[in-house]
């Protein structure tokens, strides 16, 4: 199969998500504040994405769902990880957060767009994938590694609004 082949034969929906997904990543690079709400929308994305792909992939099954699972589970160790180290601030008043420019949001998507799209091209160009393949169960597991890094942050970011008396607002965690 062509690369010309490959882009012709993929949907329309994918590369409306990753005009979507690259202009997230982007206004990242500069940072700036924003309401709470609208930061959940990356990790909800992702993790309907990786849920949808699950549901609808015959070859996927116990096995890919558990490793989705495990990826979720690891994605938001990593996910609060990074959000603990970042310097970011938060209006409880306005129920905003604030965060410094950061290129981790555009790598993440990049290199979970490619691995997938790549995932999706040898799914769709095989032979037959026998259920749970090592491909449908890579691809899981990236998935949910990636939703949970993007869960994981936002997780760290609404545990910030939390009160607690006595400690300045970037240590409530």
């Amino acid at each position: 199969m062509t690369f010309e082949q490959i882009v012709r034969g993929t949907p329309v929906w994918v590369w409306i998500l990753l005009v979507f997904l690259l202009s997230r990543g982007v206004k990242a690079l500069n940072g700036g504040t924003a309401p709470l709400g609208k930061l959940a929308i990356v990790p909800v994305v992702f993790a309907v994405w990786g849920i949808v792909h699950l549901a609808t992939e015959p070859a996927a099954g116990w096995q890919a769902a558990c490793a989705w699972v495990f990826g979720v589970a690891v994605g938001l160790l990593a996910g609060a990880f990074i959000a603990r180290k970042s310097r970011f601030t938060v209006d409880r008043s306005q129920k905003t957060v604030t965060l410094p420019g950061s290129a981790v949001s555009l790598i993440l998507i990049l290199v979970t767009f490619a691995s997938k799209f790549w995932l999706g091209v040898e799914l769709a160009t095989s032979a037959p994938v026998p259920a749970d393949s090592g491909y449908v169960v890579l691809d899981a597991l990236v998935s949910g590694i990636v939703a949970g890094i993007f869960a994981g942050r936002f997780l760290i970011y609404w545990m910030r609004f939390r009160v607690q008396p006595g400690l300045p607002v970037n240590e409530n965690l």
